[in-house]
Order: structure tokens, then sequence, then C-alpha cells
């Protein structure tokens, strides 16, 4: 049901966030700083310091939470005008956007507390955010970015002697090789790290390394090495009282136990990890070890446990965590099948595919899209009666169960799924045919309108503007022939000085109709531009300067036109952040203020936001509204190139 690596990575994961923090989940009363936040009687000082105590003890725990107190600390930074603690807001910002699988927005935090801490010299700080790009770009599988972070953290270390970090990003180094499968690199970087732990006492740290030498042994089926780590990376956790690190160890001798099929061991040990990690609170804990219940219960044939724990995950996957609500429909397909459950299965698969889109599975994208053409094609040749057309079904559902039970192969799956799913639900043929005609229709009133607003620049800038400019030369010669007296003169001048003035406004709104450098020159010159001509706006790009296609360069630029009018409207802001990044699969901006925020769940008069959503959608766009009353705005949309 779940490949071994899934398994390793999901705990590797946890570990090496735990490691880097270096924070037990139990370890602070966080109620308490709760109020000390809250309590505008206390001194700004006093509930900066608690923001940033909860910003970095909830980002693992409760994400939301972590994010809410790290915008209420710039906020309060900002009040007193003091913002020694801003790079350590931003910091949490990013860790929690990294949690969240928000790469993008954890890159720009992340930037944001680099610059602070350089700016400040602040190289402690500094080496901790080499530490989290490091992590982040291993989660991401970008490994050469990786590597190039974690040695920037540990020369830092090496400098400030910051003896704990060092020995973390060694073992991260090592948690990277083993994501790779490159064992003997890994095991190398295991026993350094353990080393260094054992003279340089951290029994936690120690513990962690055993932990991951334990998925490292089981991957390898190395069984007698696993078990021996595995059992004294517990006796650890347990003498230091970490539940959720005992949670994890749990989890590898309940694998362990399960590959022996020593089932009624590995239950008892899977048990005792999901209570440890409910009492801990930590939710990636939790979720990883009802997965290993939901596991064990599949090897052991019992489905529809295997299914009841599956379905328990659910309540502890952040709702944007796209990836692994992806990878437990995944789990979910074959269980359902094994239940003979294949309506199940068949809409677990839809949500496997809807996901599989969201986070950009090219190859199964293409396809997905041929074998539309293919049968579309084919679809027009057959003529066959209804009795042909539900025994063709039967069988696609047979071959469906079979291959599911021999291989899971994830596209052919979606092939047979896909066929199943044209048969029986036709009428989801008609709505996916009746939103294409939307969307055409919508993408036609747009190139209209795009049309039309470049017509009316040129109609403005040469027509107009040119007979206002021929005026102000005739009135100019006028006044050159002929003798005014000394208070027309004044008020001639002024009529040209208006007229002056009439022309510049003239061109600005022909330029922010239809920019001429957009066309020219694309929209990294054009945005800054815009952005140079508003008061408080900053525009950053980051990325390949290669163009893009026109239609969709005008659109970007219209949807930041707007969202920044929208903010001068609205947000009564007086720092504006435009931000583009452009990758060669994708482009993503985002716009950001300070304003007074909103809810974006409460109803709203305006049809603004909702126009600017239809129109990225038509371009099979994402955009994203975060924001709350007080505490600014911040708007992301992105494209799949």
């Amino acid at each position: 049901m779940k490949p071994k690596t899934l398994y390793g990575n999901a705990i590797l994961l946890i570990s090496a966030i735990l490691l880097m923090s270096g924070t037990s989940v139990q370890a602070h009363n966080l109620d308490s700083l709760e109020n000390v936040a809250n309590n505008t009687k206390l001194s700004v000082r006093q509930r900066l310091l608690a923001c940033e105590k909860l910003g970095y003890d909830l980002v693992y725990s409760d994400v939301n939470k972590s994010l809410t107190y790290a915008r209420m600390g710039l906020t309060l930074s900002e009040k007193i005008n003091n913002d020694s603690l801003a790079g350590s807001f931003y910091r949490e910002s990013g860790m929690a956007h990294q949690v969240k699988s928000n790469y993008d927005s954890a890159q720009i935090y992340y930037g944001k507390a680099l610059s602070h801490a350089l700016g400040k010299k602040n190289e402690e700080l500094e080496s901790f955010l080499y530490l989290a790009y490091g992590l982040m770009y291993s989660e991401m599988s970008q490994y050469e970015k990786s590597a190039e972070y974690y040695e920037k953290a540990l020369r830092l270390c090496e400098k400030l002697g910051l003896q704990k970090r060092y020995n973390t990003i060694i073992s991260n180094i090592g948690i990277t090789y083993l994501k790779m499968s490159n064992y003997e690199r890994a095991e190398q970087y295991f026993l350094k790290a353990k080393d260094i732990f054992l003279k340089n006492p951290y029994p936690a740290g120690l513990a962690h390394v055993y932990l991951n030498m334990g998925i490292m042994y089981i991957e390898q089926d190395k069984t007698k090495e696993a078990y021996d780590v595995s059992v004294e990376c517990l006796k650890i956790f347990q003498s230091v009282g970490d539940k959720s690190g005992e949670a994890l160890a749990l989890m590898n001798l309940s694998r362990l136990y399960s590959k022996d099929k020593k089932y009624d061991q590995a239950l008892d040990a899977a048990g005792k990890s999901l209570r440890l990690a409910e009492e801990s609170g930590f939710p990636y804990v939790i979720k990883n070890a009802l997965s290993e219940l939901s596991q064990l219960y599949y090897d052991m044939g019992n489905y529809r446990l295997s299914e009841d724990y599956a379905i328990k995950e659910t309540a502890f996957i952040d709702s944007a965590a796209s990836t692994e609500f992806m990878l437990l429909y995944q789990k979910l397909i074959p269980i359902y099948i094994k239940q003979g459950k294949p309506e199940n299965a068949i809409n677990a698969l839809a949500k496997y595919d809807s996901l599989m889109k969201a986070v950009n599975s090219a190859q199964v994208q293409n396809a997905y899209s041929e074998l539309e053409i293919k049968y579309e094609t084919e679809k027009k040749e057959l003529k066959i009666s209804v009795l042909e057309k539900e025994k063709i079904l039967l069988e696609k559902e047979k071959r469906l169960t079979v291959w599911f039970g021999i291989s899971g192969g994830a596209v052919l799956l979606l092939i047979l799924a896909f066929l199943i799913i044209r048969h029986r639900l036709t009428r989801q043929k008609v709505a996916r045919l009746e939103k294409e005609k939307q969307l055409i229709a919508t993408q036609a009133v747009l190139d209209g309108e795009t049309a039309e607003r470049a017509r009316l620049a040129r109609d403005l800038h040469d027509g107009l503007g040119g007979m206002l400019s021929a005026v102000k030369i005739n009135l100019s010669d006028m006044k050159n022939g002929v003798s005014i007296e000394s208070e027309d003169v004044m008020r001639f001048d002024r009529v040209v000085g208006l007229l002056d003035e009439s022309i510049g406004e003239l061109r600005r709104v022909a330029h922010n109709m239809m920019p001429d450098s957009l066309t020219r020159y694309g929209l990294r010159v054009s945005l800054s531009d815009f952005c140079t001509n508003i008061p408080g706006a900053v525009f950053n790009y980051y990325g390949s300067d290669e163009r893009l296609e026109p239609k969709l360069e005008v659109m970007i630029y219209r949807t930041v036109h707007e969202l920044v009018n929208n903010t001068l409207k609205h947000a009564g802001a007086d720092e504006i952040i435009v931000q583009m990044i452009r990758e060669q699969d994708r482009v993503s901006v985002t716009v950001q203020d300070n304003g007074r925020g909103f809810d974006p769940a409460a109803p709203t008069s305006g049809t603004g936001l909702n126009n600017i959503r239809n129109r990225v959608g038509s371009y099979n766009g994402r955009m994203d509204v975060y924001s709350e009353p007080g505490k600014g705005t911040e708007i992301s949309v992105e494209f799949k190139l």
C-alpha cells in the first residue's frame, strides 16, 4: 500500500525539524504566554518577548497560531519603532509557511529575516536561517541548494561555537543523503554526528541520530542493526521525557515487528506510539502514528480498521498541505479496492488526481491529456448498444481491481479510472464542457477588453494627446506674436500650465491602460515603472528574465494594477510590496500591504476580488488571500506554465 520511502521520509522530516528547533512541544506553559501576549495593560516589551516565544514554540504544533503571534510581534515592533526582534518574527513566519509547504512565502520571509540578520550583524540568527534554508530545500528535493546552505550554516556554527546546532546540521545532512537513498554517505554522517553527541553530551540529539539510523537500516532490510539502534533510541527518549521522540522510536519498532509478521508486538508498539503522540500534542507525530496503524492493519488484512485510521489522519493535515492529502488518497485507493468499494476508490482517485494537478505532476498531467484526446477521437467512432457498454464497464472494473492488487501503478490506474468515470458519470463530462465554455467566454471577454484598452490607449496618446500638444504649440506661437498686458501674461501662462498638466495626466492614464513598456520590455520593466509611481510601493523580481506569452503578461499586469489600486482605495496602507517570481514551470506574483486588513470569509458587496479571481482562473491560475482585520493583507497569484 505504501512504499517504504514514504514511511521513512515522513519520520525523517519530523526528526529534522524537531532537532533543528531543539524544542519539546510539552516544554512551555503556552497558556500563560498567550495571556501575556494579549494583555494590553502590560508593557509592549513584555508582550513582544511573549510573541517571539509563542511564534517559535507553536510553529510545529499549531502553525496558524504561530503565524498570528509572529504578525502581532511585527505590529508591536512597529508601534514602538523597535525592530530588534523583527528578524525573529520574520524567521517564525518563514518556518510556519514552510510547515504548510508554502515554499514561496517561506522564502520571502526567510529573505526578510536574513536581510535583518545581516544588517544587524546577528550571526546567530544568520546561522539558524541557513539551517532552515537547507532543511527547506531538502524537503523540496533541491539537494544542491540544500548542501550549499548547510555548508554556510556549518561555517558560522563553527565560528560561533554553536556545537549543538553544528551537530544538528551534520545529522540533517545525513538525512538528506538518506532521502536520496545514498546509504553509505548517510551512515558516514550519522556516525560522525553520533560521535560528536557522545563527546559533547546532548541526549536528545543522539536519540534523533539513532532514530534516523533505524530508518536507514529498515530501508536496507538490516533488521538486527535497526532493532538495536531503535531500542537504544527509545531508552534515551524515555530518560529525557520526550514523548514525541518516544512515539517516533516506537513507530520504527512497530515497523520492524510488522516486517517479521509479529503483529501482536507491532500493534502494541503502534498503540503506545499513538497514545504518546496524543499526549505530546504534536500534530505531525499524531498523524504519522495514525498512518503507521493504518499501514499495520492493511498488512494484517484488516482493511476496515486500516481505512478508519487513514481517515483519522485528515484531522492532523493542514488544509494547505496538498501533497500530504494526495498521499493519503493514494493510500486509500487500494484499501477501498480490497474492501470491494469501487465507488469510494473512484472518488478517492478523483481527489488524488485533482491534488496531483495542484502540485504540478507534469508527467501524469501529460499522460492524462493524451488519454483524453485519444478517447475523444475513439468515442466518435463507437456505435455500440447499452448491453455492450455495460459489459465493457464491468470488464474495466475487473481489470482495475486486478491491476491495483498487482502493482498499484499510478498512471495506468488514472487511465483505467478515467475510462470508468467517462462511462458511468457522463454528467461530469457535461459539467466540464460547460465550464470550458465559460472559460472560453471569459477568455474572449478578457481578450476583447485587452484589445479595447490598447486601442483607447493609442487613441488617447496619439490622437487626443497630439491635439493637446498642437494646441500648446499654437498658444505659445500666439504669445510670441502678440503684445499682452502683464496681468494677461500670467493668466496665459496659467492656462499653458494647466494644459501641460492635462497632457501629463492623459499620458499617465494611457500608460496605465496599456503601458508601452509592457509590449516592448515585458512585465519586469512595466511593473517596476508602475510601482515607482506609487508612493510607498516596492517591487522585487526573482528568477528568469524570459518573456511570457503576451496575453498572460497583460493579464498579470492588469491583476497587479487592480490589486494595488484596491489597496490604495480601501486598505489605508503606507507600505505595499509587489513581488514576482519567474521560474521555468511557473510564475507567481504576491502583493502585500500593512493596511487595515479584512476577513476574507466575510460577505462583501464589492465584486473586485471575485472578478480578479475569475480572470486568474481563466488562465488556469490560482489566487490565495491571507488577511486579518488590523494585520494587513497578502494576496498571492500563481500560474503554471
